[in-house]
C-alpha cells in the first residue's frame, strides 16, 4: 500500500514539474518578445522574470518592480548680451553670451563678411573695414543668436600710404625696410613675381615687419600681359601663388603695371580683368601722388622729394607711388625725407590693409 502511494506521489511531482517548466518557458518567451517590441518602439513595459533595459522612455523592470528614469536632457538656449556694436577698424570687442536654463553645449562663431569683421572661436570680434556684418553664435544643439557689427569709417584725411612697385630689390628693399622700422612706418609693396623668385625671405621680412604685400604681376612685360585678359590673369596668378606659398598671406590689392589707364591695355581687357579680380576679392590701387622716379628723366634726390611733397592731387589720403627695384638707389633716402615731412604735418602712415576709401583706379 505504501509503495503504491509513493509511486503515485512521484508521478504527480513529475507531471507538476513538467508543467511548471513549460509555463516558465512560455513566460520567458513572452518576456523576450515583449522586450524586443519595447526596444523597437521605445514603449514602457512591465515584465516578470529576467531584468529588461529599455531605451527611449527609459524603463527598467526587475522582478515585478518598475523603475522609470527622468525625461530627456534639455539643452540651454543661447543669447548675446549685446545685439549691436560699433567699432572703428582694428578695434576689438569680446561678445558675451547669456545662457538659458539647461545643459550648455559647444559654441561656434561665424561672420557674414570676413572682410569687414572677423570673429575668433572665443567670440573676440575684430573690425577690419567700414561696413556692416552679422556675427552669429550657434550651439551644438541648434540654438543661435546674432549681433550686428557696424564698422565706422575713420577720418583718414591725414593718412599717407607709401607704396613701392617693381620689387623686391635685393639691394634696395632691405635698406628701405630698415628706414621704415626706424620711424615705425607701415607701407605697401607691389611685388613683381620674377623679382621675388629666389628671394622669398624678403617677402617674409616684409610681412614680419607689418607691411602689406600686393600684386604687380609676374613678368611686368607690358606687351605680353596686356595681349589678352587670359594672359594677364595667368601672369597674375603666378605671383599670387608665389606670395601665398612663401608667406601664407592672401593679398587683397593689385596694381596694373603702368596704371589702369596705360595705352598698352584695351578698355575691354581692363574691364574683363577687373571683373574677374573683383569677384576674387581684390581691389585695384593706382596712386594720387608720386616722386616721379619712374620717369625716364634723371631726377636728383631733391627733385624727387619735392615731387613727393607737392604732387598730391584730389582730397583725402595720400597714396604715394615709388619704386624699390635695384635701379632705384635713391628710394631709401627720399623715403626717409618724405616720412619726416609728412610726420611734421601731423600725418600717419599705413599699409593698404588699412585703406578705407574707394578703389583708386585710373580710367580711360
Amino acid at each position: 500500500m505504501f509503495r503504491k502511494f509513493l509511486a503515485a506521489t512521484m508521478l504527480c511531482s513529475i507531471i507538476f514539474t513538467s508543467t511548471a517548466v513549460t509555463a516558465a518557458a512560455q513566460t520567458t518567451d513572452s518576456v523576450q518578445k515583449t522586450g524586443t517590441t519595447t526596444v523597437s518602439t521605445g514603449s514602457a513595459i512591465a515584465a516578470t522574470g529576467s531584468s529588461v533595459a529599455v531605451t527611449g522612455s527609459a524603463v527598467v523592470t526587475t522582478g515585478s518592480s518598475v523603475v522609470t528614469t527622468g525625461p530627456s536632457v534639455v539643452y540651454a538656449k543661447v543669447k548675446l548680451k549685446k545685439k549691436s556694436i560699433k567699432l572703428y577698424p582694428e578695434e576689438t570687442y569680446r561678445l558675451s553670451v547669456k545662457w538659458g536654463k539647461g545643459k550648455h553645449s559647444k559654441l561656434t562663431w561665424s561672420s557674414s563678411n570676413t572682410r569687414i569683421v572677423k570673429v575668433s572661436k572665443h567670440g573676440n570680434v575684430r573690425a577690419l573695414y567700414p561696413g556692416k556684418a552679422k556675427v552669429t553664435v550657434k550651439t551644438a544643439s541648434g540654438s543661435k543668436a546674432t549681433a550686428t557689427v557696424t564698422v565706422k569709417k575713420p577720418d583718414m584725411s591725414k593718412a599717407v600710404y607709401l607704396t613701392f612697385d617693381d620689387g623686391p630689390g635685393t639691394k634696395i628693399t632691405p635698406k628701405l625696410l630698415s628706414i621704415l622700422k626706424k620711424y615705425n612706418v607701415k607701407a605697401t609693396f607691389f611685388i613683381v613675381g620674377s623679382q621675388a623668385k629666389g628671394h622669398e625671405a624678403l617677402l617674409r621680412r616684409i610681412v614680419k615687419d607689418g607691411h602689406t604685400l600686393a600684386i604687380h604681376t609676374y613678368t611686368h612685360d607690358y606687351r605680353k600681359i596686356y595681349s589678352s585678359s587670359k594672359a594677364y590673369l595667368e601672369d597674375f596668378n603666378k605671383t599670387e601663388k608665389l606670395i601665398k606659398d612663401a608667406t601664407g598671406v592672401q593679398p587683397r590689392y593689385f596694381r596694373f603695371p603702368g596704371g589702369g589707364n596705360n595705352h598698352y591695355m584695351s578698355s575691354k581687357i581692363r574691364s574683363e580683368v577687373l571683373k574677374e579680380l573683383h569677384a576674387r576679392g581684390y581691389t585695384e590701387m593706382d596712386w594720387n601722388a608720386t616722386t616721379g622716379d619712374a620717369a625716364p628723366t634723371y631726377y636728383s634726390a631733391d627733385k624727387l622729394i619735392s615731387n613727393g611733397k607737392n604732387s598730391h592731387w584730389g582730397r583725402g589720403s595720400v597714396v604715394m607711388l615709388q619704386h624699390d627695384s635695384n635701379a632705384k638707389y635713391r628710394t631709401p633716402a627720399v623715403t626717409e625725407a618724405l616720412i619726416k615731412y609728412y610726420k611734421s604735418k601731423g600725418c600717419t602712415f599705413y599699409g593698404l590693409d588699412q585703406y578705407y576709401g574707394d578703389e583708386l583706379c585710373f580710367k580711360k
